[in-house]
């Protein structure tokens, strides 16, 4: 059998691949946090997907009718038998089916394709409880999902506009305008300039390179991609410097995990997990590696009996306000109010940082646009002015 072993070394998260027929008759690596069955799959498409809106409306209307004191297999029932989509019914199905066998809440793989977070979140909730606070839980989650993408969605539409805007005012000026010039120019009718020289090798140097450049690009994204996936090492490198390296870029990102960790935290001790619990269930909902390893550094000093404050303190994560709230909640155990607290900072700092980025791409996209009209002026339009000109004279 194959299995795949998650464990932690020198405060990081590493993982690695075991042949062997039992694991009775192996030895673990030291502080193994969590060991993985690989079953070889067949490749079978997906059946059914489910977008962020379509499930978080499900898990809404089922939160709604817990808190109306129906139990969840009737709840699941009244909804799939509510519903005309044949995909929704077969997934609240399946629900319901493994509900009733004592599965937990869980879902056919294969068959359903559903947001990682769902599934991230369902192996907490078979693990630790209460269903229907569970739930309430997931639905919340699923909320703050979508209002993230909405947010980007907001933030970014119009600049994202722009940007195309500009790429096809490129792609019409190259092969739409500059051709129709490229006569006059051969012919030294219009007396070229610098600009018109350096216009007219780079629509050249493009026509001719172009489609080498996108595919040289294109490997090169394909490679890095499957590195990626194959390459724990490699995975925690991309991770540590999209979180750490990119300007402006990497502010929002680790914002908007910092502002994610809190939530779920939050989220979790509302519906009675105790903090450790939320703590460790972070590794299920937390995609990026360099913060999973701080999480595990996290939860292993706290293990070893420090304070959770100079847990949080040691991995350089959190700025000083953060800090003295955990250390306040810590001392006056409530810490639920505190993350709340937190959660609310971060939000507020992760919205102002994506409202600043979005303020600022659109001027930077309107010089570029205005630096390339000005450009084609100075290339083609003055030098037909100056030849009108000499024809007039």
């Amino acid at each position: 059998m194959k299995y795949k072993v998650y464990y932690q070394e020198n405060s990081r998260l590493c993982s690695k691949i075991i042949i062997c027929d039992s694991l009775d008759d192996i030895q673990l690596p030291k502080n193994t946090i969590k060991i993985k069955k690989e079953v070889k799959t067949k490749f079978k498409k997906t059946k059914y997907s489910f977008d962020t809106k379509e499930i978080y409306q499900i898990f809404y209307e089922l939160d709604l009718m817990l808190d109306s004191n129906i139990d969840v297999t009737t709840s699941l029932n009244i909804l799939r038998n509510n519903r005309k989509n044949k995909k929704h019914k077969e997934f609240l199905k399946d629900l319901s089916n493994n509900i009733k066998n004592a599965k937990g809440l869980n879902y056919d793989e294969q068959k359903f394709k559903v947001d990682y977070i769902v599934k991230s979140f369902f192996k907490i909730v078979n693990k630790n409880g209460d269903l229907n606070l569970a739930i309430k839980a997931l639905s919340k989650l699923l909320k703050f999902q979508l209002e993230v993408k909405n947010s980007f969605k907001k933030a970014f539409f119009y600049p994202f506009v722009l940007l195309l805007t500009l790429i096809f005012s490129i792609l019409a000026i190259f092969y739409f305008v500059l051709p129709a010039f490229e006569p006059l120019i051969n012919s030294s009718a219009i007396k070229a300039n610098n600009a018109t020289v350096l216009l007219y090798a780079l629509k050249e140097f493009l026509h001719m390179y172009i489609f080498y450049i996108i595919l040289f690009f294109s490997m090169i994204l394909l490679s890095l991609y499957i590195f990626y996936k194959t390459s724990d090492n490699f995975k925690y490198v991309v991770s540590k410097i999209v979180i750490t390296k990119i300007p402006l870029f990497s502010k929002i990102v680790l914002e908007f995990e910092l502002y994610k960790i809190f939530i779920i935290l939050n989220i979790l001790q509302k519906a009675n997990y105790e903090f450790f619990d939320t703590l460790s269930s972070l590794r299920y909902l937390i995609k990026n590696k360099y913060l999973l390893d701080k999480i595990s550094l996290i939860e292993t000093l706290i293990k070893s009996g420090k304070s959770i404050s100079f847990a949080f303190e040691i991995t350089n994560l959190f700025d000083g306000f953060v800090l003295n709230l955990i250390n306040t909640g810590e001392k006056s155990n409530n810490l639920s109010k505190v993350t709340f607290e937190i959660e609310k900072v971060y939000k507020i700092s992760f919205e102002n940082k994506v409202k600043s980025l979005s303020f600022w791409i659109q001027p930077i996209v309107f010089l570029l646009i205005m630096g390339l009209i000005l450009w084609i002026i100075y290339a083609i339009f003055i030098p037909m002015w100056s030849m009108s000109d000499m024809i007039k004279f």
